[in-house]
């Protein structure tokens, strides 16, 4: 079955670790974590399912396809649905009382039974209690589990917290959610790894593909932040650094060196990023549809050390790299700041001496206005009706 679902590859590396049943694979915290481990038996294994590499300091580390982690991921979870019901069912029938003592101790209980009955609770809620009880009944953290929407879960309290968030909960929840290890791992291994200053245009398509979306709006803002440079193993640049613009946008992986010489003298003449500049995507559906969260377009720091004119080649650039796709751009939002109101000023042509460039633009919108008749007989109707 497995080579059937997962291919030949998957069945030796289970095979090597005698995972030979359904309880055994779906109680494996993590089939390829062997993998990470440089061995004459797993070479061959490693060859097939992913690459082998060490960084600058000569540290070992290995990276699974993502497509061979996801069907092995999927299989797992398609086996707990089928397996777990019934183990618990059996369990359950022993008991099917509680004890006056267990309630008056934790009357939440009937409170946890009144949202189940009720169906209160949402199915990431349900998903995580379950996911949590299951652990700390398991005799050892060893056998500790975690579904997949737990795990996204607890990427996002990384992302957005940080790791002494992260580590906070792990010590006040034990069991609630994986180790920042395994978290991380996750993170390093996804297919999207976002740059700075690069605009995510093939992404957003992918993601409103199936919705058959036709109009979208933009906005961008800025927020402070502390100057600070650090190494981004993913692109091989640094971050921190003010990128430079062209056309508008930023020019990614700029500051990208193996000179320790370059890198000092970018610290002693090149500006810090004191500002982070986020564009953001709103696909429009129809109401029939279900509506999408805003999109994170891209993200780059910045000194504020721009033009109204680089605001405007952006904005247009953005509107036809979509408009090219049959997704018209309807508007930009963004802040009161000096130069965002003077690119709006341009873009519309009022109360600006400057050129606008959307003057000639093919896709310019505009709105035609009746003739004078016209509108005499559309007055005329509406007073009879």
């Amino acid at each position: 079955m497995i080579e059937q679902f997962c291919g030949k590859e998957l069945v030796d590396l289970l095979q090597l670790q005698l995972i030979d049943n359904s309880m055994s694979l779906i109680e494996t915290s993590d089939p390829f974590f062997i993998l990470k481990f440089e061995s004459d038996r797993t070479k061959s294994i490693k060859e097939a399912l992913g690459i082998s590499c060490t960084d600058e300091h000569g540290n070992y580390s290995f990276f699974v396809m993502p497509g061979i982690r996801l069907k092995l991921e999927k299989l797992i979870r398609s086996l707990r649905k089928l397996i777990a019901p019934n183990t618990r069912s059996s369990f359950m029938l022993k008991s099917l009382t509680i004890s006056s003592e267990l309630v008056e101790k934790h009357p939440f209980l009937f409170d946890l039974i009144h949202c189940l009955e009720s169906n209160l609770l949402t199915d990431f809620s349900i998903d995580f209690l379950s996911n949590w009880m299951s652990n700390i009944a398991s005799t050892s953290k060893n056998s500790f589990r975690y579904s997949q929407p737990v795990k996204d879960f607890a990427a996002s309290v990384y992302i957005l917290g940080g790791s002494n968030l992260f580590q906070f909960l792990r010590l006040n929840i034990p069991g609630s959610i994986p180790n920042l290890t395994s978290i991380r791992s996750m993170l390093s291994s996804s297919k999207y790894q976002f740059i700075e200053g690069e605009f995510q245009f093939s992404r957003f398509l992918e993601l409103v593909q199936p919705l058959s979306c036709k109009y979208a709006f933009c906005g961008e803002d800025s927020t402070a932040v502390i100057p600070k440079v650090s190494y981004d193993a993913s692109s091989n640049s640094f971050v921190g650094f003010t990128l430079p613009l062209k056309n508008g946008f930023p020019n990614c992986q700029f500051y990208s060196t193996s000179s320790l010489d370059e890198l000092e003298s970018w610290h002693n003449e090149v500006d810090k990023s004191s500002l982070l500049n986020i564009h953001v995507i709103q696909a429009l559906t129809s109401s029939n549809q279900h509506t999408l969260s805003p999109f994170l377009l891209s993200a780059y720091g910045t000194n504020n050390r721009y033009t109204a004119d680089d605001i405007l080649n952006r904005w247009s650039k953005i509107f036809d790299v979509f408009m090219g796709q049959n997704i018209r751009i309807l508007g930009f939002s963004t802040d009161a700041d000096q130069k965002n109101l003077k690119a709006m000023r341009n873009s519309m042509g009022f109360f600006t001496k400057d050129q606008t460039i959307f003057l000639h633009h093919p896709n310019i919108f505009t709105i035609s206005s009746l003739k004078v008749n016209q509108l005499h007989v559309v007055i005329q109707n509406n007073r009879l009706t």
